[in-house]
């Protein structure tokens, strides 16, 4: 039952980021803007508060790993342009609609993935995961929508994609559950995947923040967001 209620919330947020561009567009932004600035602070707490201190427990070379996340991630938005976070870079972001969205699907199916494969290892830290996967995934889903609208506008096929991008986190996810239900990886091995995913985490966590600049007048309210993420995903990992 878990499972299917893991796969609903991980399905409603790109869903939502979706439909929230094409109804309500002209008012949306404000709240996107700081919906990306939640999901990055809540993703950073879960990092900090629930997968990190669970992988130093269990490897000695987590940090390696973690590292080695961080640059993928880095090497993976040469392909996203920052869409994975909610971002439109127009100057990032490669010409190839297809290399976009392939970028953005690996992004999408490796999120899902890592908290599918550690469903069972804390239950707090894993509803945390899912819930903060599910809150990134709006802002993403919103750009990705707005873009696919100004290349693509009316044509069904910008519609599918959008479809099938809502669904890559679910599909990831499923496969995690099923990897480590059937015992297809080592336990240590389950634990390097993750601390790679970590790192993907803590870049796409501390670029949201630092982008978000916090300018004199709009900084305590964008502070607020950033505590309110941070203390939710504290007691996330603490139920657990």
């Amino acid at each position: 039952m878990g499972v299917i209620i893991s796969i609903i919330i991980l399905l409603s947020g790109p869903l939502l980021g979706i439909l929230i561009q094409r109804k309500f567009s002209t008012t949306s932004h404000r709240v996107i803007s700081n919906t990306v600035l939640f999901s990055g602070s809540f993703l950073l707490g879960i990092s900090l508060f629930g997968l990190m201190p669970e992988l130093f427990e269990h490897i000695q070379t987590a940090g390696v790993f973690i590292v080695l996340g961080f640059l993928f991630q880095i090497f993976l938005e040469k392909f996203t342009g920052g869409l994975g976070h909610g971002h439109i870079h127009n100057h990032d972001i490669p010409k190839s609609v297809f290399v976009l969205f392939g970028g953005l699907m690996l992004h999408a199916l490796f999120e899902g993935y890592s908290a599918g494969l550690n469903h069972h290892i804390k239950t707090g830290v894993v509803s945390g995961m899912v819930v903060g996967i599910a809150i990134h995934e709006i802002p993403a889903a919103f750009s990705l929508s707005v873009l696919m609208h100004s290349r693509y506008k009316g044509k069904a096929s910008a519609f599918l994609l959008l479809l099938l991008y809502a669904c890559a986190t679910p599909m990831g996810y499923s496969l995690g559950v099923v990897v480590h239900q059937e015992n297809l990886l080592s336990e240590n091995l389950s634990q390097i995947i993750t601390a790679i995913i970590a790192g993907t985490f803590l870049h796409i966590s501390t670029t949201i923040v630092f982008e978000n600049s916090l300018r004199k007048k709009e900084g305590l309210s964008k502070w607020l967001v950033i505590l309110s993420g941070l203390t939710v995903s504290y007691f996330a990992c603490l139920i657990g």
